[in-house]
């Protein structure tokens, strides 16, 4: 094998298709096709499973790929050691994020990224938990912000933020009063809500069979904008979290009503593959994920969140 051929491997990998990858590195797909199928007979193993929506990698493939990117990061160093420069750290890195948290944290860390390493690659996909939890799996990105994500084998899941989960209601709705409600009186308020799987969701039905509730669940909607949108017509009530709907409480188009007995809590955690523990870049960029995200809380931009003391790593 060449450097090319693991070059082109990490290529696909990392955008899931042989398209995507093609069109980025400016190679005919056929041939992009024939170096990965060359590497894969080099090697005697199937590195990446093609299917209608793309490919993912197998296990062989996410051992590869680490061990790929490493190679390829330390040739670079190389050549810069030689030409007597300093290391450009110029490694690639994908951060998975949900939509509401993302607006939240992106501006930031690009900005704090591209100034600790200027020569390093950042790839940011948007998608909600369970999109990101498959993409982590399929080690599509190298760390996720995931919301109440589920546990998955072979990923590591560290709780970094709580936040309490509000009713949304539009002003002239009949469930706009003053105060906080409690969690059994939602069943009386007709809810706009994100099918199952999508993370409130969960977070909800868990908490309607824990406490004998039966939502009055009106309308199934899997777009958050729309979901506002609805809400503001009248349509019903919504439950996110403050931070999500903050700018709208803010412009009076909605009243956030504090849901308790019991308080509804979200939890945000960064999600990294076991093996990636070991993998420099991706370290610093989960560091620097908690730290941005601690910069905002402090600085009352995520507003209704507090903070979960940092476990000392394994």
């Amino acid at each position: 094998m060449d450097i090319r051929e693991l070059r082109y491997f990490v290529q696909v990998a990392r955008a899931g298709s042989f398209s995507a990858a093609a069109s980025h590195l400016n190679v005919a797909q056929p041939a992009l096709s024939r170096q990965l199928k060359k590497l894969e007979e080099e090697l005697g193993v199937q590195l990446l499973v093609r299917h209608g929506r793309g490919v993912e990698v197998t296990e062989a493939g996410a051992v590869l790929l680490g061990e790929a990117e490493a190679l390829i990061d330390h040739l670079r160093q190389t050549i810069d050691k030689v030409r007597g420069g300093r290391p450009s750290f110029a490694g690639q890195v994908a951060l998975g994020v949900a939509p509401t948290s993302g607006l939240l944290i992106v501006p930031e860390i690009y900005e704090r990224f591209r100034q600790c390493w200027p020569e390093a690659t950042l790839t940011i996909r948007e998608g909600i938990s369970t999109s990101l939890e498959e993409w982590l799996l399929g080690r599509r990105v190298d760390i996720a912000v995931l919301h109440n994500p589920m546990p998955l084998e072979g990923i590591v899941m560290r709780a970094i933020l709580h936040e309490r989960m509000v009713l949304a209601v539009a002003p002239n709705h009949p469930a706009a009063a003053e105060g906080a409600i409690g969690f059994g009186d939602l069943a009386e308020v007709p809810l706009i809500l994100p099918s199952l799987p999508h993370s409130n969701r969960r977070l909800l039905e868990r908490a309607a069979i824990q406490h004998n509730v039966r939502l009055n669940v009106a309308l199934e909607v899997d777009s958050i904008p729309l979901i506002k949108s609805m809400v503001k017509r009248g349509f019903g009530a919504t439950i996110q979290t403050f931070a999500g709907v903050a700018l709208e409480v803010a412009r009076g188009e909605f009243v956030a009503r504090p849901i308790e007995r019991p308080a509804l809590t979200s939890t945000i955690c960064i999600g990294m593959p076991v093996e990636a523990r070991t993998a420099w870049l991706t370290l610093e960029l989960s560091r620097l994920v908690r730290t941005c995200v601690a910069g905002l809380v402090a600085r009352g931009a995520w507003v209704g969140a507090r903070m979960v003391e940092e476990e000392p790593e394994a």
